[in-house]
Formats: structure tokens, sequence, C-alpha cells
């Protein structure tokens, strides 16, 4: 009989460096080593992972089942091919790009204080060598619960996991520049909810995240994978109250570029004078945000807000489509 207490299951596409420090912080777990294993699935990968998962077991004392996918379809189907080889009741589910907590392990297992506990969640932070900057990609950041329940940081029991199907695969998709983008990890989170188990949000179990500076281009496009969120919504109504504000706007703020886009219509077809209301509008939502009426504070924030538009336009435009494909209204 097995006695290990979780199965860390990894979806890896390259990211050898990456790979061998979140393989790293596994090693330094508080949880004996021998009481966990590693999931490691290559999901089609250009850089040779089996040497990095063979070397992480000679030097690092982890037992690790490493295997390949044979076709890249997103990370739902391989992770749920690593649950498939996982031998633990717990699954414990992170990123390549991710570097557990020493305490990571014990205090995700401890949550699971109750048969009725079906899944947990802890927070998912930037790693502190990191250096944030306006182009870094931070939507990874939950300090707590979030309603999407990420997989960077996530604990499912194993039999309820396969009980319900595991990630439907039909919620993978590819974005317009070919990034896998799914929303199976939310989708599943609410299934079990919906079905009346728990869940526990745990303060302890932290899970250290990569920053990753994308470029200016990519900052602006990055919003392209929000395409998705209107299926999930769809799935899913409760989402309208749990992740949108107003039940209808994603992005909190997104209502300004809405009205400016109107006035700017009605003074296209109507009177000019109406594009004045732009810029005031801009300083109402500036006294709002920044809470000071301060002309350098408000300057500031202006500044960023014309650097955010296009990255607001883009997210604007992705969402629209998403609501035309799915046939669910989300802005």
């Amino acid at each position: 009989m097995s006695t290990l207490a979780a199965s860390v299951v990894i979806s890896v596409k390259n990211r050898a460096v990456l790979m061998w420090d979140c393989l790293t912080g596994l090693s330094r777990q508080s949880l004996g080593r021998e009481r966990f294993e590693v999931v490691l699935i290559d999901n089609v990968s250009s850089e040779d992972l089996r040497a990095v998962a063979t070397r992480a077991e000679a030097e690092l004392g982890l037992t690790i089942r490493y295997d390949r996918m044979k076709t890249d379809h997103g990370p739902a189907p391989a992770r749920n091919h690593g649950v498939s080889l996982a031998t633990a009741p717990i699954i414990a589910f992170t990123d390549s790009d991710c570097r557990p907590d020493p305490d990571w392990l014990a205090r995700g297992l401890a949550a699971f204080d109750s048969p009725k506990v079906a899944f947990c969640t802890g927070p998912v932070l930037p790693k502190p060598e990191g250096e944030v900057r306006m182009t870094s990609k931070v939507t990874f950041v939950t300090r707590d619960e979030h309603p999407t329940f990420p997989t960077a940081n996530a604990f499912y029991r194993r039999d309820l996991f396969v009980g319900f199907g595991g990630f439907d695969i039909s919620l993978s998709y590819r974005d317009p520049f070919d990034r896998a983008t799914e929303c199976a990890d939310t989708d599943l989170a609410w299934r079990l909810i919906e079905a009346g188990y728990d869940r526990r949000f745990v303060p302890d179990a932290i899970m250290f995240h990569e920053l990753e500076d994308q470029g200016l281009l990519m900052w602006i496009l990055e919003p392209t994978r929000l395409f998705v969120l209107p299926a999930l919504v769809r799935r899913h109504p409760i989402l309208r109250e749990k992740l949108l504000t107003a039940r209808y706007f994603f992005y909190p703020a997104s209502w300004l570029l809405y009205c400016a886009a109107l006035v700017g219509l009605a003074a296209a077809l109507t009177w000019s004078w109406l594009l004045a209301l732009i810029p005031l509008l801009l300083l109402v939502q500036g006294i709002i945000r920044t809470r000071s009426a301060d002309p350098r504070v408000l300057a500031r924030f202006a500044g960023r807000v014309l650097l955010h538009l296009p990255r607001m336009l883009t997210m604007t435009l992705s969402l629209l489509y998403g609501s035309a494909r799915f046939r669910c209204l989300v802005l």
C-alpha cells in the first residue's frame, strides 16, 4: 500500500531552468520526501526535460514520474494525464515557473480536515528576487481566495477529481498568438462547489511565481486570453457576482472606456463639444481612484491611463469577441 500523502502534478513545456528552481523548492519541503511524489508531464518540449527529472532524482532525492505528451493541446490534458499516473490521495498542482514555500505541501494537506473538503488553494505571490515593472506579468497574483481558483497553487482530492471527470479539455483553446488559453481549472472548482462540496483557502500554503517581463507589445496584447471568460460565465452564472463588477464588467474601470467611446461617437455624429467630456471623465476617475485633487497626482494618473489605454482596448475587443462567440455578454 502506498504511503504517499500527495502527488505534485506539473505540466511543463521547456523552461528547464525554471523547472529546476521549482524542483529545488519541492526538495526543501518540510513534508518528508518519502511522503510525496512529483508527476512531471512534458508538453512536447524542445528542451530535454527528462534529463532535468533524472538529475533532480539523483541530486535532490525526489521521486519523479516523468512522461511526455504526444501532442500539445495545452496544460489541461497534460494535467489530466498526470493525475492518471499519480498514486497519492491528494493532488497538488503547480506550474513550472513557480517555487513553493517550504511548508507548502504540509499546510495544504492539513486543510483536508473533513471528507466534505474537495479542494483548497493558497496565495500566489511574485518571487522575492523579482523586480516589478509596468510591463511585468502580474495577473497571477492572488493574496486571498480568488474565484478563478488557479492551478498555480491548488490541491484536490484525487477521487473527486477523477469522479468529476478532471479538467474539461473542451475549455482549452488557442489565443490569436497560438498561446494555450483555458479556464478548465476554474470550471472544475465551481462544479465541485455547485455539487455541495467545501473548499479551504490556506494563507500559509504559499507559492512564489516567476515575474515575467513581457515587453511593451506583449503586455498590451496579453488580455487576448480573456476571450474565454464569457464561456466560463455562461457555464457558471454565479461568477457574475463573484468575478464581475455590476454583473457585466470584468475590469472595474472599463466603464470609463465605454463612456469615452460613446461620447466620441456622439461627438463625431453630432456635437463636437462633447469631446470635452472625455478629459472630464478622466479627471473624475482620477479623483476617485487616487482620492486626491493634487494636479501632480492627477497628471501621473492620466499618464498611466494613456499607457494602459491600448491594453484596455485589447481587453475590451477580446471580451466582445468572446461574448459573441459564446453568446454570453461580458464587458
